[in-house]
């Protein structure tokens, strides 16, 4: 038998690149899911990824975006007004092309991406559920239960052998306080997730603990997207029992974060947040028992000084009472003297007063009623000159429009009116009797008698209906229709609105009398 050829792993890579070589410059269209993503030096490293209808791996190949390609792709994005997210769990329709390297392998290097497809498919799945959560109102249902302000009896739900249950246990452990945790033990990833984690929160129901948590250390989108599920969701929502959870890393949020009572970023946060209860708890006690043995010590030296004071006000109050009680007395007696004194004195200088007022007014009065008097000697002399004046020039008046040159000259006037008007009346008679001899010769043509007939008549019912409309017109005729004349303090009439204010008379005129009121308010027309 021949001795196998052994060759050098270069060789093989040689071959391989020899062989790859047609098909490297080919470009095509993949679609995956990005997972174990990182940018290092303005390129962007990660395992492109395929998932059954469970969440199963089921092909993995890695790919690099270099940082020329990877600018010109974020560029296509922002003019889309769309933002490259490259972050684990998303799904991506990426222009690729092989490439291969001795030893790193083989590759695919993006050369473009499709921005229809930059979210994955987990993240919509994801996005599906918290959608139809909240539309049903379900993420306020929890969190309205109370959390017990000192929670002993706490229900844990991962997985016994996890860092998380580790970092959990381990604060409470280390707090000194006495928790008691129950824990069920459940699988946190995996096809069996559900079906734990639903048994585990019924267990702890039964159970009857006064605060159930979730917790599960950090891993990879495709890790955690076993706890973004529906049924858990729902189940944690009307759980009656308050449940918090503390899923993956600080930049994680998980379904169960929006229908739990309250998120937490880490494990070690939801502990450092029961602990910190206690604490506070422990400090409010010590504070309060600082405070009640300082008051009290307070008071019960208050109270021992007050009982000294007491004993001595009682031996030395019957005497200083008597002392404080006579000079109280003679202080009163001094200040009522000094009183009276005062108003004596007073009411003297008064009186005194009194009587120079009265021993004065007399003369005041009598001169007052002297210069009275003869002001008014000079008023009724100077007004009877006055008088006697205006008579004398009334009575000129009188003998002036009562002279006899006068009353000729005025009827001297009226004879020569009287002529005029007497000329007037013949030439205006004249001129009459010409018109009558004309109508008289115009009546014997028969023809233009009756024209002048139906010119009279025509005129006669012409003026008949004006003289209807003239009365339809009467203002009297309007007002016995119902209506009624408005008019202002100074009798015109009112037409606007606007020419009257709040508060100003008018006066209503109606067929059978009128009316005065007061405006008290104004409404214009819209």
């Amino acid at each position: 038998m021949s001795k196998p050829t052994v060759f050098p792993l270069s060789v093989i890579t040689k071959r391989i690149n020899e062989l790859l070589q047609p098909a490297i410059s080919t470009q095509f269209l993949v679609r995956a899911e990005i997972s174990s993503g990182s940018e290092r030096g303005g390129s962007f490293y990660c395992d492109l990824i395929e998932t059954d209808a469970n969440g199963k791996t089921i092909a993995k190949l890695r790919g690099t975006i270099w940082s020329q390609d990877l600018v010109r792709i974020k560029a296509l994005f922002k003019g889309r007004d769309m933002e490259l997210v490259l972050t684990n769990g998303t799904a991506v329709v990426f222009l690729c092309s092989l490439q291969f390297h001795p030893q790193h392998g083989i590759s695919l290097k993006v050369l473009n991406a499709d921005p229809s497809f930059a979210m994955g498919e987990l993240e919509l799945r994801k996005r599906a559920i918290i959608e139809q959560l909240q539309k049903e109102g379900l993420f306020e249902v929890n969190k309205k239960h109370v959390v017990t302000m000192l929670p002993l009896k706490i229900g844990l739900v991962t997985s016994h052998s996890s860092a998380a249950y580790n970092d959990f246990i381990h604060t409470l452990s280390n707090s000194g306080f006495g928790f008691k945790v129950y824990v069920a033990d459940a699988m946190m990833q995996g096809e069996q997730t559900e079906r734990a984690v639903l048994k585990a929160l019924l267990a702890l129901v039964r159970l009857k603990v006064e605060l159930i948590v979730i917790v599960r250390g950090g891993g990879s989108k495709t890790d955690l997207s076993f706890l973004d599920n529906e049924s858990i969701a729902r189940t944690i929502a009307v759980c009656p029992v308050p449940v918090w959870t503390g899923i993956g890393h600080e930049i994680d949020t998980s379904v169960l974060d929006y229908v739990s009572n309250r998120r937490f970023k880490t494990p070690t946060a939801v502990a450092e947040e029961l602990v910190a209860r206690f604490v506070q708890m422990r400090r409010q006690l010590d504070e309060s028992a600082n405070t009640l043995k300082t008051v009290w010590s307070y008071r019960l030296k208050t109270s021992h000084d007050h009982l000294e004071r007491a004993t001595t006000g009682l031996q030395q109050g019957a005497r200083k009472l008597w002392d404080v009680t006579v000079g109280h007395l003679r202080e009163l007696a001094l200040k009522l003297r000094y009183s009276v004194g005062r108003r004596v004195n007073g009411e003297q200088l008064k009186c005194r007063s009194q009587g120079e007022r009265l021993r004065s007014l007399p003369a005041v009065l009598l001169e007052s009623k002297k210069e009275h008097l003869v002001s008014k000697k000079k008023n009724l002399g100077s007004g009877a000159k006055s008088i006697l004046a205006r008579t004398v020039i009334t009575f000129s008046g009188i003998r002036q429009r009562f002279d006899r040159r006068r009353f000729i000259r005025r009827i001297q006037a009226e004879r020569d009116n009287s002529r005029k008007t007497q000329s007037h009346l013949q030439n205006r008679f004249l001129s009459m009797v010409k018109v009558r001899n004309a109508e008289q010769k115009g009546l014997k043509n028969r023809f233009r008698v009756e024209k002048v007939k139906q010119r009279i008549y025509a005129e006669s019912r012409s003026l008949t209906e004006r003289m209807s409309i003239l009365r339809a017109s009467d203002p009297q005729r309007v007002l016995e229709r119902g209506f009624a004349l408005v008019y202002q303090s100074n009798d015109r009439l009112l037409r606007s609105l606007h020419d009257v204010n709040e508060k100003d008379k008018v006066r209503t005129q109606f067929a059978d009398g009128s009316m005065v009121s007061e405006v008290v308010s104004k409404e214009a027309k819209l």
